[in-house]
């Protein structure tokens, strides 16, 4: 059975040497069809000249401080496949992420996203890279995959909020009862390193604040009851992939 395309959005800026590797793991997904945009904004580094040279690999657009939340919805207007899947510049994929998620979600059509865990690593002196922490669960684009109708279901990402953008996407599905997959296995290695967009910001300073805020502004609108039972249950892998037998759980969790 043919797999359903995907539409990959990297929003990018001073990407280099990192953005390299993270090329690399894309392409190591061997899955097709794919659509990759890389959305360059604003960089002052070789970043621009590497993209240009990659020829089809991708389409290239460029800016100049858009943000991050405006170069995603650029890209998700500008692609056209059914899902959407969205990598930073200096993080990676594990093997076969791709085709997991995509499996999860034809396995489960009713879902609008898929998603897994996340272990942090960092590249040391000698190139060695260092996983530092267990597999978890939390709020990264980077670890799911959409389809393209939650956009149209609850709305395109704050372009107001240059950080915690995914937070205030994924209030607003868990507002809207989206029903989603999670599955226990790693989807997105994630990298520390000293050009972290959020390295040493405190919970206000990466956005959380202004993210709830806008979730208060929505009860106090009437637009989300928080009173009202939610009205669907969630899916849930046990295992490592759509092999594994789900089950069905109350409640919405990260």
């Amino acid at each position: 059975m043919p797999k359903a395309a995907i539409a990959i959005v990297t929003p990018v800026r001073n990407g280099m040497p990192l953005l390299t590797e993270t090329l690399d793991s894309i392409r190591a997904q061997d899955y097709a069809p794919l659509e990759i945009v890389m959305v360059d904004d604003g960089s002052t580094d070789a970043t621009r000249e590497y993209l240009r040279s990659l020829g089809d690999l991708c389409r290239v657009y460029e800016f100049d401080g858009i943000g991050p939340a405006a170069a995603r919805n650029f890209g998700i207007r500008n692609t056209s496949s059914p899902l959407l899947a969205f990598l930073d510049a200096d993080d990676l994929w594990p093997p076969g992420v791709l085709h997991t998620l995509a499996d999860a979600l034809a396995e489960h059509p009713r879902a609008f996203f898929a998603r897994g865990l996340i272990r942090n690593f960092r590249t040391e002196a000698d190139g060695a890279k260092t996983f530092f922490t267990v597999p978890y669960r939390h709020v990264n684009l980077g670890a799911i995959l959409w389809r393209r109708d939650v956009f149209e279901r609850v709305g395109a990402f704050a372009e107001d909020l240059r950080l915690c953008e995914d937070v205030d996407l994924l209030l607003r599905c868990w507002e809207s009862d989206v029903p989603k997959v999670d599955l226990d296995c790693v989807t997105l290695y994630y990298r520390r390193h000293d050009g972290n967009f959020t390295r040493g910001l405190s919970g206000a300073g990466t956005g959380v604040v202004k993210a709830y805020k806008k979730r208060i502004e929505r009860i106090r609108r009437g637009e989300y009851d928080p009173s009202v039972p939610r009205s669907v249950d969630q899916i849930t892998y046990i295992g490592a992939g759509p092999s594994s037998q789900d089950k069905a759980f109350h409640g919405w969790r990260w």
